[in-house]
């Protein structure tokens, strides 16, 4: 599986994976196989895991990690602010393969609170209002059916537009879903499975996927499909779809391509459709609505300007309930994709160990976005500014220490107007025990 990546002009969700990378990073795409696989670092005791040589593989392979997050947020907003503070993480379990065949893995998550005044809730880092919780998150099995071809079943996080962990809090979203992955041929990959229930980023509680949309009082599932062409390892074509029964359906492509033009010059170009409309009953209303977007990147020495623009259709705005919306110009608060905007985006990342700071990088994001008609719909243009530094020390004393300070301004011009100061300081570090 790929594993996501984060690039200076490309949705927010991705670029809370990992620091900047380049655009033969950014070529992959967004469709990927749809399960999240678990990263853990070599053990910091390997004579306990030397320990384990001796036994089956089921135990001499698994992997337990201790990964802590402290996270500070503050948001100031003209209609109320929101500011907490909050320490825990998560405890990883993943077991060898037994026969080859099958392994179990578990996720542990909390988020415990160190500030939170009861009137300034809403930061998704804690349940409402500002409390601490505790959940497994994860807890699944998988099977390897084939050399290419694997199932897997239970609490599992998944990523894929639309349907993904969002993890830009203390805890991701993580879901209750079944199904299979693989290659059907060496460049063809596929994902498919049915998803019962969600757990959303500030809750302890799996619910059904459309109550999880906000369609109290119903129990109904979704289904997602889709498949992903390699042309080359920088040149591919992707889709999704993401049938929510008796609300909605969501699909959406995606090519991506990059070139290598020199040692340290590099070009890419990606473009991406989202089609979506309601189905069945229309739990969620009729609507029916589509985006599109382009980006294009050059990565020079470390450096990776992005431009973007996406145009959604008049008609309705983009929903994404599941997870983050996958847009090029969905940024710290503001996704760009209401009803009929137009928007923009021009991105610089860049990582400083081309002047010797090494695990130092830094990106900053500027879009626009204008509605057509905004006087008579009263939707305000808007205007959004983000700044990230990311610090992973280059010193194997806190080897797995990473410190991400982030702020975004969204300045908005109409009669209902509502700016934003934002900043966040996250400490993530990562402590594998086997």
């Amino acid at each position: 599986m790929f594993s996501p990546q984060g690039f200076a002009a490309g949705p927010d969700y991705v670029r809370e994976e990992q620091p900047v990378v380049d655009t033969m990073e950014d070529a992959k795409g967004l469709v990927t196989k749809g399960f999240y696989d678990k990263r853990f670092r070599l053990s910091l005791f390997p004579r306990l895991k030397r320990r384990l040589e001796s036994l089956p593989p089921f135990w001499r392979d698994t992997r337990l990690a201790v990964k802590p997050r402290t996270y500070y947020f503050d948001r100031d907003r003209d209609i109320g602010d929101s500011v907490a503070w909050a320490l825990g993480g998560s405890l990883e379990h993943q077991s060898g393969w037994w026969k080859d065949r099958l392994r179990i893995a578990t996720t542990l998550y909390t988020s415990q609170k160190l500030y939170g005044p009861g009137d300034k809730g809403g930061t998704l880092l804690l349940q409402p209002v500002q409390q601490s919780f505790t959940v497994l998150g994860e807890a699944y099995v998988e099977l390897r059916l084939t050399d290419s071809i694997s199932a897997r079943g239970g609490r599992t996080a998944l990523n894929l537009p639309y349907l993904n962990r969002q993890d830009s809090r203390m805890v991701p979203n993580t879901f209750l879903a079944y199904g299979l992955e693989g290659n059907i041929v060496e460049p063809l990959e596929f994902t498919a499975g049915q998803v019962t229930h969600m757990k959303r980023r500030n809750s302890d509680n799996f619910e059904p996927m459309s109550k999880a949309a906000g369609l109290l009082g119903t129990d109904e599932p979704a289904t997602a499909a889709g498949m992903r062409y390699n042309f080359t390892e920088s040149i591919n074509l992707g889709f999704i779809n993401l049938y929510a029964w008796e609300f909605m359906n969501t699909f959406y492509a995606e090519g991506n391509a990059g070139w290598q033009l020199a040692d340290d010059l590099a070009l890419g170009v990606a473009a991406q459709f989202t089609d979506q409309r309601s189905v069945g009953d229309e739990l969620g209303g009729d609507f029916e609505t589509s985006v599109y977007g382009a980006k294009a990147s050059t990565t020079y020495k470390g450096a990776t300007l992005s431009l973007a623009f996406s145009r959604t259709d008049n008609d309705s705005r983009i929903r994404s309930p599941f997870g983050s919306y996958p847009g090029y110009l969905s940024l710290m608060v503001k996704d760009f994709n209401r009803a009929g905007e137009d928007a923009w985006l021009v991105g610089l990342a860049y990582d400083f160990a081309e002047v010797g700071w090494n695990g130092v990088s830094g990106y900053v994001n500027y879009a626009e976005g204008y509605v057509t008609d905004s006087d008579s719909t009263g939707a305000p243009d808007q205007i959004e500014l983000d700044v990230t530094l990311d610090i992973r020390p280059a010193n194997a004393a806190v080897d797995g220490l990473w410190l991400r300070l982030r702020h975004a301004r969204v300045d908005q011009d109409g009669r209902f107007a509502d700016d934003v100061r934002d900043w966040r300081a996250i400490l993530n570090y990562e402590v594998p025990l086997l």
